[in-house]
């Protein structure tokens, strides 16, 4: 594993999230954050969980797991710069 870029990749993907909420979301709100979070979160959720399933020999819990995780991450994300990020 490796720690530092897993930092960088984190870091760049949660400026991108809250970059893709300030300037392309209209209204700001704490609601529309929640729905940004949980419309992207389904796109990484299934991306993640579902695509890495698809060719990853890893049991079926997993893939479910990882989707919800990911998907619950990016709601709470999205609240999070929902209620930060003001018009």
């Amino acid at each position: 594993m490796i720690t530092p870029l897993l930092y960088v990749v984190t870091l760049v993907f949660s400026a991108c999230f809250v970059a893709i909420y300030a300037l392309l979301v209209g209204q700001k709100s704490l609601l529309s954050g929640i729905e940004f979070g949980a419309l992207f979160g389904l796109a990484t959720g299934i991306s993640m969980g579902f695509g890495s399933y698809s060719f990853m020999p890893i049991p079926l819990s997993l893939a479910w797991s990882w989707f919800l995780g990911s998907w619950i991450e990016a709601i709470a994300a999205g609240a999070i710069a929902g209620a930060i990020v003001r018009s």
